[in-house]
């Protein structure tokens, strides 16, 4: 049987569901930990020495119940690359970025498994879940791609400001590895057994706050530059949420750590962690351009038609 031709739109649209599938996936992994149903299922793939699926416990039900979740995601992530190979015309990069997804989602597998056997050691959760916002982003870019024409990215804003994107872009893995960090010294391990990081919790959560507050602050300095060099609208609209989702992300760190690290709390703020990424790295994607296509004037007056973000010809 012959296997159809995919159009463009098809393609964008399997894309943002693998996106929005991923983001879900990390988020039912923090109530597998937040739960301590890591070791519900105490063998990998199996879910026991003598069970391949058991429900039959709590904490089992929830673990069987993510990884079959986390299986499912396979699915359209091999959809995704099928279909970068009948997309017409055919991109390359769309193919590679699709094997890249494949690649990881497989390596995300094989971590999950290693994390079992090892007893949830707080390096192979940490790995696990780094990993999984790896995958999001590896998505976030086909995503992007998949909308927009082939052909080489080019800035469309000013070299220094491209480069303060940047910063704020390398800024957000490092914010989110501390938090990775602070979670593996606290109580939410996965399993009451389960070895913890050695580190004073209170000092890797005042480096993370801190991390996060300068953050927060290059972000604003972010957005007044966009604003001021008539960034595109849609790069102006994304800079927008980006700041107000992290401002919403510290506070309720903030409100987490003074309330003692309650479970509910810590799963909202894993899942405000995944905005805080896909928004920056949405903002990231935005600020670039195809390279045949049309860009925006990084010298242009601030008037009305550049308040629209109307691109010229390079």
């Amino acid at each position: 049987m012959r296997v159809p031709q995919l159009s463009a739109g098809a393609l964008r649209r399997l894309t943002l569901v693998n996106v929005v599938l991923l983001a879900a996936i990390i988020v039912s992994g923090a109530v597998v930990r937040l739960t301590d149903s890591g070791l519900g299922c105490a063998d990998w793939p199996n879910c026991s020495s003598t069970r391949l699926v058991d429900v039959s416990g709590h904490h089992a039900a929830i673990e069987q119940l993510n990884r079959i979740f986390s299986g499912a995601i396979g699915v359209p992530i091999a959809l995704a690359l099928l279909g970068a190979y009948r997309l017409r015309p055919k991109r390359r990069d769309l193919v590679a970025l699709a094997w890249t997804l494949f690649g990881l989602f497989w390596a995300e597998a094989v971590l999950g498994g290693i994390s079992v056997k090892v007893r949830l050691a707080w390096v192979s959760v940490t790995g696990h879940f780094l990993l999984a916002i790896a995958l999001i982003g590896i998505a976030l870019v086909m995503h992007h791609r998949a909308s927009n024409p082939d052909g080489p990215r080019r800035p469309a804003v000013r070299r220094e400001t491209m480069t303060l994107a940047r910063a704020v872009y390398a800024l957000t893995i490092f914010v989110v590895v501390m938090g990775t960090l602070v979670t593996a010294a606290g109580p939410h391990g996965g399993d009451v057994k389960a070895r913890r990081l050695g580190w004073p919790l209170g000092d890797v959560a005042r480096v993370h706050g801190v991390s996060v507050d300068i953050l927060v602050v290059l972000t604003l300095v972010l957005v007044v530059a966009l604003a001021r060099t008539g960034a595109p609208r849609r790069a102006l609209n994304v800079a927008s949420i980006t700041v107000a989702v992290m401002a919403a992300q510290g506070v309720l760190g903030y409100v987490q750590y003074f309330n003692r690290i309650p479970p509910l709390l810590v799963g909202f703020h894993v899942f405000g962690a995944v905005c805080v990424f896909v928004s920056v790295q949405q903002l990231l994607l935005e600020l670039t351009v195809a390279g045949d296509g049309l860009v925006v004037d990084p010298g242009a007056p601030r008037d009305a038609t550049a308040a629209r973000g109307v691109a010229v010809a390079r």
